[in-house]
C-alpha cells in the first residue's frame, strides 16, 4: 500500500507539472500569436492526460537508463540496415527510449543508445559525448555512418555533432522529434547552459543555423507542451511532418510517429 500511495502522489505531482506546460504552451498560442486553438476542449484533456501518463512512466523508468542495455538488442539484427542511434533530450536518459528502442530491435535494427553527461552542459559538449559513441558505433559494427534519431534537445545535440569535425560524413539522415530547432520559450525556465542555448535567439543558435545541414527529416506536434511555440520544431528547407495534439514525450509513443520513423530507415537505405 505504500508503493502504491508513492506512485499516486508522484503521478499527481507529474500531472500538475505538465498541466502547467500545458497552460503556458496554450497561453502563448492564443495570447501571444494569437492563433486559435485547434481541435476542442476534450482532445487537449485527453492529451493532458496521456502525457501525464507517459511522462509518469519515463520518470518510473529513468534508474534503467543508467544500464548500458544496447548489447541485448543486437543479436541477429538486419545488417542491410545502417546502425541507428537515439541520442535522448533536456535531463533525460536513455530510458526514455526504452518503448522506441525495442520496437525498432524488433523490427531487425541495430539500435544504440546514448547518455548526454554530465546533464547541465552546453550542447557542443554533450555532442563530444555523441562523438565518442558514434566511435564506439564504429568499432563495434565496422560502419561509419549511421542514423541519427534526436528527441527533443536530442535532436540540436546530433546537430551540433554533424556540423563537428568528428561529425562531418557519418550521419546518414538525422530524425528529429519535437526538437527545438529555432527554440523554444520555456527554456527561460530551464538550468544549465544548454538550457540558455535553446531559449530562441540564443547566441548558440544563431550559430548553429550559420553551419551546413545534414540531412535532417523533423517530426513535430502542434500541441507540444515542451517546445513552445510548436513550430519551432520545423526545419526550414527540410521535410517536416506535424502529428497533431501530441505531447512532448508522448511524441516517443506514438505509432504515426513509429511509422514514419521506419519508413525513414527503412526507405533510405532501399532507395540508395
Amino acid at each position: 500500500m505504500i508503493i502504491v500511495s508513492i506512485l499516486a502522489w508522484v503521478f499527481r505531482v507529474v500531472l500538475v507539472y505538465v498541466i502547467l506546460q500545458f497552460v503556458l504552451t496554450i497561453y502563448d498560442r492564443l495570447s501571444v500569436q494569437h492563433k486559435p486553438l485547434e481541435g476542442g476542449l476534450g482532445i487537449v484533456v485527453w492529451e493532458v492526460l496521456y502525457e501525464a501518463m507517459v511522462t509518469w512512466l519515463a520518470f518510473l523508468t529513468y534508474g534503467i537508463g543508467f544500464i548500458d542495455y544496447d548489447a541485448i538488442f543486437l543479436r541477429r539484427r538486419d545488417k542491410r540496415y545502417p546502425p541507428v542511434l537515439l541520442i535522448h533530450g533536456y535531463m533525460m536518459n536513455r530510458a526514455y527510449y526504452l518503448y522506441l528502442h525495442v520496437r525498432l530491435a524488433l523490427d531487425g535494427f541495430r539500435v544504440f543508445s546514448v547518455n548526454l553527461y554530465p546533464p547541465l552542459r552546453s550542447i557542443p559538449e554533450l555532442a563530444e559525448r555523441l562523438a565518442d559513441k558514434m566511435d564506439y558505433i564504429a568499432d563495434k559494427t565496422g560502419e561509419k555512418e549511421a542514423f541519427l534519431i534526436g528527441h527533443s534537445m536530442g535532436g540540436l545535440v546530433a546537430r551540433s555533432y554533424a556540423a563537428s569535425p568528428r561529425g562531418s560524413g557519418r550521419v546518414k539522415r538525422l530524425i528529429t522529434i519535437a526538437s527545438p530547432h529555432r527554440g523554444t520559450r520555456i527554456a527561460v525556465l530551464g538550468l544549465g547552459k544548454n538550457a540558455r542555448e535553446m531559449v530562441p535567439g540564443s547566441a548558440f543558435l544563431q550559430s548553429l543555423d550559420e553551419k551546413p545541414l545534414p540531412r535532417i527529416y523533423a517530426l513535430w506536434s502542434t500541441l507540444d507542451n515542451m517546445v513552445v511555440p510548436p513550430e519551432n520544431a520545423y526545419t526550414e528547407g527540410m521535410p517536416n511532418m506535424s502529428v497533431p495534439f501530441r505531447g512532448h514525450i508522448a511524441m516517443l509513443f506514438s505509432n504515426t510517429v513509429y511509422r514514419h520513423v521506419v519508413f525513414l530507415l527503412r526507405g533510405e537505405t532501399e532507395d540508395a
